[in-house]
């Protein structure tokens, strides 16, 4: 009992963020930052940007703009209200490809690669002043993985997208060569 309680209270206090899978190496601060209401995602340095990287990136902001995940905490962040509507409102994301040897290559050409071939890895950083938040990667598929991220990061309180946890530094690759599998024994 005495447990549940201490649990409780340490749920209700700490803001949680709901990143799944958990990233590599994730880095907050605990400065308030919303999304401003025109907020957007650019591309920067790709001359033909693919067109199911352009979707995925529309998908993100559409997600931003309409889903209304509350804080994880018993109040669903009511209690930080005052600190939401005063806090820095970060402008845009800027996705940038940090190698494009070749051309660049789809999502979906990225993810049919050999196994082990694909580089999934990211780093997203968003400032706690506002102003423009960056997504790096080497493949579509990774600046893919990073939407994902930066989609999660985020939570509603009337209407307004917000963070506690300002700046954020996530880098991240996958731990394993291979995104899931499944071995059913019991059919052979």
């Amino acid at each position: 009992m005495h447990f549940l309680s201490l649990f409780c209270v340490f749920v209700s206090f700490s803001p949680v963020l709901a990143l799944w899978p958990r990233p590599q190496n994730l880095t907050t601060g605990s400065t308030p930052l919303r999304l401003a209401p025109n907020f957007s995602i650019k591309f920067s340095g790709i001359n033909q940007v693919p067109k199911d990287l352009s979707d995925a990136a529309q998908r993100t902001s559409t997600f931003l703009k309409t889903d209304k995940l509350q804080a994880l905490v018993t109040d669903r962040g009511a209690s930080s209200s005052n600190a939401i509507s005063s806090a820095r409102t970060l402008q845009s994301l800027t996705i940038t490809l940090s190698t494009a040897s070749g051309g660049v290559k789809s999502i979906s050409q990225d993810a049919m690669a050999g196994l082990g071939t694909s580089d999934e890895s990211y780093t997203l950083q968003v400032p706690g002043n506002g102003g423009t938040a960056t997504l790096t990667a080497n493949t579509a598929l990774g600046l893919f993985r990073g939407l994902t991220t930066f989609g999660q990061l985020w939570y509603d309180l009337d209407g307004t997208t917000y963070t506690l946890q300002a700046p954020i530094h996530v880098k991240d690759a996958p731990a394993y060569p291979y995104r899931g599998f499944m071995l059913d024994t019991s059919r052979n």
